[in-house]
């Protein structure tokens, strides 16, 4: 059998990639390999948006080349958003890489690798229709609902590797949906770099929006959905969030009370430049909307510090919309010039020591908002989806509720992944919940699943 190797770098969008990659490359007879030294094909799946994994893919090809070195038949490639940008300028500064390709053209890597088959074992090509027996689907799983992106923020360089926006139609998403959840999967998450911003065109030529899909996987979660117990989205864009979406947090039992909205920066001015086209006060009126509508909800968002321009008093107001939100959980990035984008051509006045210090006041803030709702959960029954044991304690395994809080738990020889449970939550810090497993058979009062 013929092993691929493919090291995913990025968001999730990248492992949806990296999973599709999977499926194609199964019609040439290709199997998961479990370490790079026992595959015929390495494949790096890189990410640009952020500067950091750019660099750590171009680390990782450095020593995949070492492999190659030591077994000339393996193949090596690159691909995923830095192919996309920069593939002429890869295959020249590292000329042992056999192929480049973007994020567009991986359904072309059977053509790729053709030239390349008579240094492999010989296998009988599969019709693997996609994406019926996609590999590893098993309680979790993504599904890209629309691709590439028109806002063009001015640091971003999405655009410039996922293309212009395109949606699917909602009915090759449910197919898909549905291949999934016969499977075994309980558990989708819908992706889009804009996922709100979904604008699919039916078989009748009528458009769906992303409330309007989300009432379809309602409609269908005891039909051809059946065994659909969670569905999520993400990322979104403030400027498309509606009062249908925040009203979909009430309507809809098999939705999370979970979303991620990216702010990026609590000044105006600095929103400005970054082409956001909203203000810090629309953002919180879209938060105080979805909070009426769902006041347990959970948040987390993105955030940019030291945007070129950024003063003190902009990260002042940036710590303003943290307070007053209390998100669960931030994700915040230090800014680096992406080649492409509009801001790459600034002046990037805020200093490295600047930045970091920023940053490390911006996560001890967040600390004290993220500790004061995890601990709302001590004492409840809540309900958490097993993943599997922890990484760094193998006394542990680990769940995640529906507002898509960590809870560990001691082993249990029983426990199986993607098994739904109730536990009880005793101790929470600012990340994660400890909680003990309730014996099966026994309900929690109404609600307390919507609590969870």
């Amino acid at each position: 059998m013929r092993k691929v190797f493919i090291q995913t770098y990025g968001c999730q969008m990248n492992e949806y990639d990296t999973q599709q990659m999977l499926q194609v490359l199964a019609t040439k007879g290709f199997e998961r390999a479990e370490s790079p030294d026992k595959a015929h094909l390495i494949v790096i799946n890189s990410c640009s948006v952020r500067e950091k994994s750019e660099n750590k893919a171009l680390s990782q090809l450095g020593r995949f080349a070492a492999l190659k070195k030591q077994d000339p038949s393996k193949v090596l490639a690159f691909g995923g958003c830095v192919g996309q940008t920069e593939g002429s300028k890869l295959r020249s500064r590292y000329p042992f890489l056999d192929f480049v390709f973007g994020t567009n053209n991986y359904r072309d890597l059977p053509e790729m690798i053709s030239e390349y088959e008579n240094q492999w074992p010989s296998a009988e090509e599969e019709d693997v229709l996609l994406p019926r027996s996609r590999p590893e689907a098993q309680a979790q799983a993504f599904i890209t609902i629309t691709n590439g992106c028109d806002k063009f923020c001015s640091y971003c360089i999405v655009p410039f590797t996922r293309g212009r926006e395109y949606s699917r139609t909602p009915e090759d998403i449910l197919k898909e949906a549905a291949a999934l959840t016969q499977k075994g999967v309980q558990e989708i998450m819908l992706l889009g770099q804009n996922v709100n911003s979904y604008w699919g065109k039916n078989k009748q030529g009528a458009f769906t929006s992303l409330y309007d899909l989300m009432v379809l996987f309602q409609e269908e979660s005891e039909k051809s959905l059946k065994g659909l117990k969670r569905l999520r989205y993400t990322t979104s864009h403030p400027r498309d969030f509606d009062e249908n979406l925040a009203r979909a947090f009430s309507e809809l039992p098999v939705l999370c009370e979970y979303l991620h909205l990216p702010f990026q920066s609590g000044s105006d001015s600095v929103l400005r430049k970054m082409r956001r086209f909203y203000t810090a006060d629309t953002y919180l009126k879209k938060i105080e909307m979805v909070k009426r509508y769902r006041p347990d909800i959970a948040l987390s968002t993105d955030i940019i510090v030291g945007f070129p321009g950024e003063t003190r008093q902009d990260f002042e107001d940036t710590l303003r919309v943290i307070k007053e939100v209390e998100f669960d959980n931030i994700y915040a990035f230090k800014y680096s010039a992406r080649p492409y984008t509009r801001s790459e051509a600034w002046v990037d006045d805020v200093s490295f020591d600047e930045k970091a210090d920023r940053i490390q006041e911006l996560i001890q803030f967040q600390r004290t908002f993220g500790a004061k709702k995890y601990k709302e959960d001590i004492g409840n029954m809540v309900e958490i989806m097993l993943e599997g044991p922890s990484k760094t304690n193998a006394e542990f395994w680990t769940g995640r509720t529906r507002k898509n809080r960590v809870v560990h738990l001691p082993t249990d020889a029983q426990f199986k992944v993607g098994e739904l449970r109730y536990t009880k939550i005793f101790d929470a810090t600012h990340s994660w919940l400890s909680g003990e497993l309730i014996p099966s058979g026994i309900v929690p009062l109404q609600g307390a699943r919507r609590s969870a």
